[in-house]
C-alpha cells in the first residue's frame, strides 16, 4: 500500500483519477516492459530487397495469366468495393452536416477506387499493403499545434471542429508494395522507404496505413498464399508456351510417309508425290482427289494435344489459384473438371460460399481497423455494410425474430414499470446488440389512462397496474383529473 493512503482512500473512486494512480499506470508502459521481437534482422536491406523481388516477379507472371487476373479482380471487388456506412468515432450515427461532409470527401477523393482497390491487390499478392494519405495536420509546426491546443482549451467545440478539419485526409492513394522497404527495429516499424522510377522517398508512419493479410512466422512483412504458388504460375506460363509451340508445329513432323514394296523411286516420281501431299496441307485445300500409283504407309510422329492432357493440368492449376485466394468454385465460372462438368468438390471441403463470405468479413475487420485510425481523428469511422452473408429471405426472417424478441422484452420490463431506452430498442431491432445491461433500461416515462380504467405504457405495450402506481407522471395525471372534476371543469 502506498505511504499516506488508507484502505478507505484506495477504495474511493477519486483515487482512480489522482496523480498518484496515473503515475502508477505510467510505470506499466510499453517502454519499460518487454515486447515480442520480429523474426528477422533489424533493417536487413538484403532480406527486404528479396521480398520485393518476389513481389515484382509475381506481378509480372500474374499479368501474363488472365485467369489469375480475373480471380484477383473478383476477390478485391468482393472485399473492398462494396457499400460503406459512416459513423462517429463512438459508433453512433453522424449528424446530417457531418455526414454530408464525409460523403463529399469520400466521393471527391474516390477513396475506394484510388486507394482501396490498388492496396487490396497488393494485400493478396504481396501480403502487405500500404495505403497513403495526406492532411493539413502533417504540415503544422510546433507553434501552430500549441496555438490550436490553446483554442481547444478555451472552446472545446471549436477546437474539436478545427482538429477534425486538420486531420481530414485531403488526398488518398496507395504505395505499390513492390516499391516499399520497411525500416524497423527489433519490435516496431520506424518508417518506410519507397524506390520507384529512379526516385527515393521516405514516408513516416503517419502517412501510411500498413495492412497485413497474414502474420507469418513473426516477420515484419505480411504473407500471401500466392507467394507459395510461384511454381504453379510458372507451370501455367510454360503450359501456354508449349501449346503455342505445338500450334507452330513444335519442330517435329506430323507423319512419316513410306512407299511399300519399293526398293527405290525416281526423283520425278518422288517430287510428284511430295507436291500432291503438300497441296492438301492447308485447311482450305483439304478436300479433293489425290491418285497415288503405289501403296503408302504412314507413321505418326507428333503427339496429339488430347494425349498431353492440357486441359486437366490447366484446371488443376486454376483450382490451386482459387484455393490460395479462398474463392469457392461457384465464383470461378471457368473452373471445370476434366470431364467437362462444373466442380463442386470445393463446396464439400469447406471452400464454400458461406466460408468465403466469412473470410471477407474477417479481412474487412482488419482493413477497417487500419484505416479507421486515420478517419477517427477526422471525426468519423467507415465500415463496410455486413449484408453479404445473408440473402433477402434470411434477412427478413432474422428481422422478424428480432422484432418478436424486442416485444417480449418490453412486455416483461413493463411489469416492473421499466422500458428499454430508445438506443437499446433500435440496436436490438438492427441486431447490433444481443445482451442487455442496466444502462439499457429506464423508468417508464409516461402512463396513459384510458377510458376503460386500464393503463398502457408507450413503448412497453399493454399493462394493467393497480391504483397505487408508483409512477410520478401517472400520479400527477390522476391528481389533475380529480381536481378538474371537483371544480366542474374549471381550473383554479
Amino acid at each position: 500500500m502506498p505511504v499516506g493512503h488508507s484502505e478507505i482512500e484506495l477504495e474511493c473512486p477519486l483515487f482512480l483519477s489522482s496523480p498518484l494512480f496515473n503515475m502508477a499506470l505510467q510505470l506499466i508502459s510499453l517502454k519499460t516492459s518487454k515486447q515480442p521481437i520480429y523474426n528477422e534482422y533489424s533493417n536487413s536491406t538484403l532480406y527486404e530487397n528479396n521480398l520485393r523481388l518476389i513481389t515484382e516477379t509475381l506481378y509480372k507472371r500474374i499479368k501474363e495469366t488472365p485467369e489469375l487476373v480475373s480471380m484477383l479482380d473478383t476477390v478485391v471487388t468482393d472485399h473492398f468495393l462494396g457499400p460503406v456506412d459512416f459513423f462517429d468515432p463512438s459508433g453512433k450515427p453522424l449528424g446530417p452536416t457531418k455526414l454530408k461532409q464525409v460523403q463529399t470527401f469520400w466521393e471527391e477523393q474516390n477513396v475506394q477506387g484510388e486507394a482501396y482497390f490498388g492496396q487490396g491487390l497488393d494485400l493478396f499478392i504481396d501480403g502487405s499493403s500500404f495505403g497513403w494519405y495526406a492532411n493539413a495536420a502533417q504540415l503544422l509546426s510546433v507553434k501552430q499545434k500549441e496555438s490550436f491546443a490553446k483554442i481547444k482549451a478555451l472552446n472545446s467545440e471549436i477546437g474539436t471542429f478545427m482538429e477534425e478539419q486538420m486531420h481530414l485526409p485531403r488526398k488518398v492513394a496507395y504505395l505499390a508494395a513492390s516499391t516499399i522497404t520497411i525500416k524497423h527495429d527489433d519490435t516496431g516499424i520506424l518508417y518506410y522507404i519507397q524506390d520507384a522510377g529512379g526516385s527515393r522517398y521516405k514516408w513516416d508512419k503517419d502517412n501510411v496505413v500498413h495492412v497485413k493479410l497474414m502474420d507469418f512466422n513473426g516477420e515484419v512483412r505480411g504473407f500471401s498464399p500466392l507467394k507459395s504458388l510461384v511454381k504453379e504460375i510458372v507451370i501455367m506460363y510454360m503450359l501456354k508456351d508449349n501449346m503455342m509451340a505445338k500450334m507452330y508445329n513444335g519442330g517435329s513432323p506430323d507423319m512419316i510417309i513410306s512407299l511399300k514394296g519399293a526398293n527405290g523411286v525416281s526423283k520425278a516420281r518422288f517430287e510428284r508425290l511430295r507436291t500432291a501431299l503438300e497441296s492438301f496441307s492447308h485447311l482450305k485445300k483439304s478436300h479433293g482427289n489425290m491418285p497415288i500409283d503405289a501403296e503408302i504407309e504412314t507413321h505418326e510422329m507428333g503427339t496429339a494435344m488430347k494425349d498431353m492432357e492440357y486441359r486437366e493440368l490447366a484446371m488443376f492449376i486454376i483450382s490451386e489459384f482459387a484455393l490460395a485466394l479462398g474463392l469457392p468454385s461457384s465464383r470461378v465460372p471457368f473452373l471445370m473438371t476434366g470431364s467437362g462438368g462444373t466442380s463442386n468438390k470445393g463446396e464439400l471441403s469447406g471452400n464454400s460460399e458461406d466460408a468465403y463470405q466469412a473470410k471477407i468479413n474477417a479481412r474487412r475487420t482488419i482493413w477497417e481497423n487500419g484505416w479507421n485510425k486515420v478517419f477517427r481523428r477526422a471525426g468519423f469511422t467507415a465500415y463496410f455494410r455486413r449484408t453479404n452473408l445473408q440473402d433477402d429471405v434470411r434477412e427478413t426472417q432474422a428481422s422478424s425474430q428480432r422484432a418478436a424478441y424486442v416485444v417480449s422484452v418490453q412486455t416483461s420490463l413493463a411489469k416492473a414499470q421499466k422500458q428499454l431506452t430508445l438506443q437499446a430498442h433500435l440496436e436490438l431491432l438492427s441486431g447490433t446488440k444481443t445482451n442487455l445491461s442496466e444502462e439499457d433500461v429506464e423508468d417508464m416515462a409516461i402512463m396513459v389512462v384510458n377510458d376503460m380504467g386500464g393503463a398502457s405504457a408507450g413503448m412497453g405495450g399493454p399493462m394493467q397496474p393497480d391504483n397505487k402506481s408508483k409512477s410520478t407522471v401517472g400520479r400527477d395525471y390522476q391528481a389533475a383529473k380529480e381536481k378538474t372534476a371537483s371544480n366542474n371543469g374549471v381550473y383554479t
